[in-house]
């Protein structure tokens, strides 16, 4: 009987301690697919809502408070996108259908509408993009290729391409932007950590990932950069925060100075802008809603005054909000 009873808690034992190893590789499954709110809301600032991309001259609308007239879903996390440099979104009507309807009945895009029922699609191009075997391949499911292959030639001349075998997609968020339809995505692989990228609905219905943001493009080496100190404004996509000690070097007065840092370097410089300069408007907006900490900005930086002078950077332009450019809307 002792035997017997030994045997059934030991059977037991067994099934409890499979049955939590399952539960264990469930919980791991299903956190590596879910978004991580600290981290969206750490890149794209707490006020999802308020998020601005593209240029104000060629944009004023992006400025618009999207809530005024879109009511917002509390159950549905959305990332949106801000004023004046970067990041991501929507499209407008064809030409043709503005022409054959009334502005009335005209509505446009703001961003991708019932996504869940595009993952199928969103997936292939996702995947068709980090499986490309060569660059002609990959401007396939790129952004403005023919604006951005020159950029690739530049990149890939000096950055080595790592494999990745793809697992799945992740999890796909709408992204707020008048004119466009834009989404955040999750890829995820097998030999890599999960990436984030930005993604746009054309108007075949296909989609396009943002090569620019999920490289982090930058005109030049932040380490050249940083030993050549150029004076021309060379653009860069990085991480700004408001300096907890300030630089012993001196800036002009009434400037704001930020500590600069390289999403893909260790370096951190500081740099300085004019605060009372209306074209920095929107890069005050854009730190305030990041709280001045670890904020994604699309920038034109250069060094004043004469090489190896020491002086702080200094930030000559905004070029969008993030690190998503767009140029116009699309038609």
């Amino acid at each position: 009987m002792i035997n017997a009873i030994a045997t059934v808690l030991g059977c037991m034992a067994l099934v409890v301690m499979i049955a939590t190893v399952v539960r264990v590789v469930m919980v791991k499954l299903w956190e590596s697919a879910r978004v991580n709110p600290e981290y969206v809301q750490s890149v794209y600032d707490n006020d999802l809502e308020h998020r601005w991309s593209g240029n104000i001259k060629e944009q004023p609308s992006l400025l618009n408070d999207p809530s005024a007239s879109q009511p917002q879903s509390s159950s549905a996390p959305r990332v949106a996108v801000a004023p004046a440099t970067e990041i991501f979104q929507p499209k407008p009507v064809e030409s043709s259908a503005v022409i054959a309807e009334s502005p009335a009945s005209v509505t446009a895009p703001t961003s991708i509408q019932d996504i869940e029922s595009k993952r199928a699609k969103i997936e292939l191009s996702v995947r068709g993009f980090f499986e490309a075997a060569s660059m002609d391949q990959r401007l396939v499911f790129a952004r403005d290729p023919q604006r951005v292959r020159p950029l690739m030639e530049n990149y890939y001349h000096s950055h080595s391409q790592t494999p990745l075998e793809w697992k799945n997609l992740g999890w796909v968020l709408p992204v707020e932007e008048p004119g466009y339809r834009l989404a955040y995505a999750q890829a995820i692989f097998t030999n890599a950590e999960p990436v984030s990228l930005i993604i746009e609905e054309m108007t075949d219905g296909s989609f396009r990932v943002d090569w620019e943001s999920s490289v982090r493009y930058g005109e030049l080496d932040w380490e050249v950069f940083i030993k050549t100190q150029p004076a021309v404004p060379k653009l860069f996509r990085v991480i700004a925060s408001k300096p907890q000690n300030m630089p012993s070097e001196a800036s002009p007065q009434g400037s704001e100075v930020l500590e600069i840092k390289h999403p893909d370097d260790n370096d951190v410089i500081y740099a300085y802008f004019d605060r009372k300069d209306p074209k920095f408007q929107p890069l005050l907006q854009q730190l305030q809603t990041g709280n001045w900490k670890d904020v994604p900005l699309t920038l034109r930086l250069c060094f004043p005054g004469p090489f190896g002078s020491g002086k702080n950077a200094r930030i000559a332009d905004v070029e969008g909000k993030g690190w998503l450019i767009l140029h116009g809307t699309r038609s």
